[in-house]
């Protein structure tokens, strides 16, 4: 069997202007699609709507679609009508955090990334550079980014000149 090999092994980490970047590997990421019912009783709860993610048991849970939702932690057993597509091995998520974090974020998507609108739990499907991605706020200050492998450095790369560019 293959391992996944990081796109950015030789990048482990950067830090400038109070911002924090690494990878962070080790995570299982599936997409379920189905019946809202069939979501409902193989997953357990089920996020209401798009942007806001729910902890339950274990695994947390995004709401991307109607009838679709990412489930990032330990995966389920399907049930006749859901559908499991495995995502862990096609992306790559960074870690960012400081107290200019928003800052690089507004910066790179143009999402309003204010504290008291943008807060833990949520998330946004935007891109950055061109590049579909996925921000998760994990904390006050603290962002995980879903990016496709094939663009991981690319967008490793527009973050980095972008933290670098921000003012002291």
């Amino acid at each position: 069997m293959l391992d996944a090999h990081s796109p950015l092994d030789n990048l482990a980490r950067f830090e400038a202007n109070g911002i924090s970047i690494a990878e962070e590997g080790g995570f299982e990421l599936c997409q379920y699609a189905g019946d809202e019912k069939i979501l409902k009783k193989s997953l357990g709860k089920i996020p209401v709507k798009v942007g806001v993610a729910l902890v339950h048991e274990d695994r947390c849970l995004f709401r991307i679609a109607p009838r679709q939702v990412w489930v990032l932690g330990a995966e389920v057993s399907t049930a006749a009508g859901l559908y499991k597509t495995q995502l862990s091995s096609g992306r790559c998520r960074l870690r960012l955090e400081g107290a200019k974090v928003r800052e690089l974020l507004l910066a790179c998507a143009v999402i309003d990334f204010d504290a008291n609108k943008f807060k833990p739990g949520h998330f946004v499907m935007t891109g950055i550079h061109h590049t579909p991605i996925v921000i998760h706020c994990t904390g006050t200050d603290i962002f995980h980014i879903y990016v496709l492998r094939t663009f991981a450095l690319a967008v490793w790369e527009w973050l980095t000149d972008a933290a670098i560019g921000l003012e002291k």
